[in-house]
């Protein structure tokens, strides 16, 4: 088994302004239920609980790759709190390890600033594409996935 700290990881952030409700936005974007509606290689994500929070375990099945078309993912909720963050990651024991961040940050009545962080073991690209990238093209190609992610996000929200 390893450690978090004998991992070799990347860490993308990115955070957009979208023209709604935090709490409209929290509620959408923090349930990984919904992500298939604005990332594109989300099929689709099973809850087991009937609605998100801590203890709740997500299993996201999502393509990677072609050698990984349907790559099954549980991630486990360790942190909700209503209208400002969530934050869920696999076990450390899973295969691979990865965290998914979320904040919130409300500007006025209808602005919300979404800020979305990625934390992600580089062997999970290697396995699924075959070959290990470098880690600033990981991070260049992270980034720029997840500003498409959160530009597509922010129109479904902005037109609720």
């Amino acid at each position: 088994m390893h450690t978090l700290t004998d991992r070799a990881v990347v860490t993308v952030e990115r955070s957009i302004s979208i023209a709604a409700d935090a709490a409209q936005v929290f509620a959408f974007a923090a349930d990984l239920r919904n992500d298939a509606a604005w990332r594109a290689e989300v099929h689709g994500t099973q809850l087991n609980t009937a609605q998100p929070g801590p203890g709740s375990i997500a299993t996201e099945d999502a393509f990677l790759s072609a050698k990984r078309p349907h790559s099954l993912t549980q991630l486990h909720y360790v942190a909700y709190e209503p209208s400002r963050y969530m934050h869920c990651t696999t076990a450390t024991d899973a295969p691979v390890w990865m965290s998914v961040e979320r904040t919130f940050r409300a500007h006025g009545l209808a602005s919300t600033e979404f800020v979305y962080s990625l934390t992600f073991e580089t062997r999970l690209v290697q396995e699924a594409l075959g070959f290990a990238p470098p880690r600033w093209f990981l991070r260049w190609y992270t980034g720029l996935m997840m500003g498409r992610y959160q530009r597509q996000l922010k129109r479904l929200m902005e037109k609720r």
